[in-house]
């Protein structure tokens, strides 16, 4: 309660401040297009938070925890088996090849979610969309949608420079860490053609240390990006717009130790007999066009992404005689959306309308045991949809809206199995039409705030269990579906300077895609389970003075397995893993322009638990965030710090024969950041 008090008095605060102290100056419209439509965020009948490119370049928002920060009830994991978003306590089975979060850059979906992110360098924005988004977007999502903007270019010649270097606590003292990203801009063709170009390195040496040999490589990280950017204006009416993003890591893969067992060990040390590796590739190109016609726009997005990883590891994770795991995955994506929709934000009635068709292709061979059992997997799968919404403002306060989605997926998955013992192959083919119905409605109880409601049905298409499957029955598994309501109060006064809201959720999953680990360590994918999460979420934000801001939010959520029974375990009634009581955050920005600026961020965490057994526990954290600089005016100088004081916490839990394994977050990190713009 004590954690619960301090996140929600810096808020509380704030509004009580706000509203005495606003200046005369009017601030510029803050728009998003959640719904496809340029809007203000304090309008729309959903959950919308938006990161701007300065807060997604300050301290801790230049990687996926910037999320959680900036909206509640949402956990990370950035783990070196995984990166994924948990939003609202839905979450995908460990390793699979689905996410009912969609993970959008340039309008692009990225078929493995934030697994395959190319990294945040060159960024302009981010909007986090919670609840299913199947009637406003191309690809379906379950859970929500996060969308990134990579920079566009200037019309202007302009330019810019980030340098980073710094040092992370780990087991041996301090590590080194540095970045570097540049941008250059400007009109190849005056008043027609705009390009831009950014490159992105990062180099740090881990904070692990391997007790077997004294290594410490093994949270080392490389990574080294590109994104390039072309707009294009070809006549008054129409623009195109190309941009591609390509980047590169190379991984420290010895990062998970024993918590309980012969073979626990203190934070950040491990005990690897077998060397540990993750290199990845991912690319995303997205061709843009809009074409307006009079009161239309016509949107074409036609999209690429590759994705490809290899990464070998110790699957003991200690010094046992065990051969490692070998994982090589490759996966590319083409998809074309077709959209129609109104232009005017502010029009009586607002609609739009889209198609979307992809085709993906996903190798995936994995190699695992002692003695050695290779899975080679092939998946092959189309889709195409309708979707699209329409709103009415029936009376001059209410609107209506509906929507919806009718979605066919067809997948074909063939396995060979090869082990010492026997060699066999097995295919399962599946094909799914869903229709995805959604409905909202807003009343404007003042011109300045919002009530608004909303239901909608998601769901995520079924799989194949590429890494334990054994015969056609335990290869591939269904989909699963859920229903979503949303109530909520916006509001968004004093010109501006003040916003706040209120909403609570209830999203009920059946037929939940589950994993049951049975006796000698084989796993499969079910069905089996029913899910509740029910949900209250707080968000305000404010600017106290001209040149001070203040933010925070606050979600509470119960998230509960109500029917999860296997052919071993009954987990009925246990918590949804990754689900905590309470989320919070807050936060402080000084400074606008040239002189002294400054940031402090405090984002916490209940306790919660990384699996479905409920056996590995999170204990409740908080970690702090502060930078504090100069600007003289073109060029920044700042000191920065993350997880200030040092706060232990796991970013993966799981449980194995010999014990329960974490992989550690990351410790306090601070550097210098100097910072150019021309």
């Amino acid at each position: 309660m004590k954690a619960i008090r301090y996140a929600i008095l810096p808020v509380a605060a704030g509004l009580a401040m706000a509203v005495p102290a606003m200046a005369e100056e009017v601030l510029p419209t803050l728009e998003v297009t959640a719904r496809q439509w340029k809007e203000d965020p304090a309008k729309v009948p959903e959950s919308v938070a938006v990161i701007d490119a300065k807060r997604l370049n300050g301290p801790g928002g230049d990687d996926l925890e910037a999320i959680a920060a900036a909206t509640p009830n949402v956990a990370i994991e950035q783990s070196s088996v995984q990166s994924r978003v948990v939003m609202r306590g839905m979450s995908a089975a460990n390793t699979g090849l689905q996410d009912p979060v969609g993970y959008f850059v340039d309008g692009v979906a990225l078929p493995f979610g934030a697994t395959q992110a190319p990294g945040f360098f060159g960024l302009q924005s981010m909007e986090i969309l919670k609840g299913p988004q199947g009637a406003l977007y191309g690809r379906n999502t379950e859970a929500g949608a996060i969308k990134v903007e990579t920079r566009a270019p200037s019309w202007t010649p302009a330019a810019s420079l980030d340098l980073t270097a710094g040092l992370a606590k780990g087991a041996d003292g301090n590590a080194p860490l540095g970045s570097l990203e540049g941008w250059v801009s400007g009109a190849a063709i005056p008043d027609r053609l705009a390009i831009g170009l950014t490159l992105r390195a990062d180099g740090a040496e881990g904070p692990f240390r391997n007790r077997l040999d004294g290594r410490d490589d093994g949270g080392d990280t490389s990574r080294l990006g590109v994104s390039a950017a072309a707009s294009l204006i070809v006549n008054d009416d129409t623009d195109v717009s190309l941009k591609s993003t390509v980047a590169r890591n190379d991984l420290g893969k010895m990062r998970m130790r024993y918590v309980t067992g012969a073979y626990a060990t203190p934070r950040f040390e491990t005990n690897y007999n077998t060397d540990a590796w993750d290199d990845s590739t991912s690319a995303v190109q997205a061709l843009q066009v809009n074409h307006r016609i009079d009161d239309i726009e016509l949107t074409s997005i036609t999209g690429w992404t590759h994705y490809d990883r290899d990464f070998q590891m110790d699957v003991d994770t200690a010094f046992l005689p065990t051969l490692p795991a070998l994982y090589s995955h490759t996966d590319d994506a083409l998809s074309q959306e077709l959209r129609l929709a109104s232009v005017d934000p502010a029009a009586r009635l607002k609609w739009l309308g889209g198609i979307h068709v992809y085709r993906e292709w996903t190798d995936i061979d994995y190699a695992i045991g002692t003695p050695r059992v290779t899975r080679n997997t092939e998946i092959d799968q189309t889709g195409v949809a309708g979707f699209g919404q329409v709103e009415y403002a029936v009376l001059e306060r209410l609107r209506l809206g509906v929507g919806g989605r009718v979605e066919h997926v067809s997948q074909s998955g063939d396995q060979d199995y090869l082990s010492a013992a026997r060699n066999t192959s097995y295919s399962a083919d599946q094909d799914v039409t869903a229709f995805l119905p959604r409905f909202t409605a807003a009343f404007d109880l003042t011109p300045e705030t919002m009530l608004y409601a909303s239901q909608a049905r998601g769901y995520m298409p079924g799989g194949y269990n590429y890494a334990m499957a054994s015969s056609g029955s335990s290869f591939g598994y269904d989909p699963e579906y859920s229903w979503t309501t949303e109530v909520g109060v916006k509001t968004r006064s004093a010109d501006g300077r003040f916003g706040a809201g209120v909403a609570a959720f209830r999203t009920v999953t059946r037929d939940k895609q589950v994993v049951e680990v049975a006796v000698g360590g084989a796993t499969s994918y079910s069905n089996a389970g029913e899910a509740e999460v029910t949900g209250l979420e707080f968000e305000a934000d404010a600017e106290i003075a001209p040149k001070l801001r203040l933010f925070g939010n606050f979600g509470l959520q119960h998230g509960e397995a109500t029917d999860y029974t296997t052919a071993t375990a009954d987990y009925s009634g246990n918590r949804l893993p990754m689900t905590a009581n309470y989320t919070w955050a807050t936060g402080v920005d000084y400074g606008k322009g040239e002189g002294v600026f400054a940031g402090a961020r405090v984002r916490g965490s209940g306790p919660y638990y990384f699996d479905s057994a409920n056996l590995v526990r999170q204990s409740a954290f908080a970690t702090v965030d502060v930078e504090a600089g100069y600007d003289f005016g073109g060029v920044r100088i700042s000191l920065w710090t993350t997880n200030l004081f040092d706060e232990g916490y796991y970013t993966r839990g799981l449980v194995a024969p010999l014990g329960q394994i974490v992989e550690d977050g990351a410790g306090r990190e601070v550097g210098l950041r100097l910072s150019a713009k021309w």
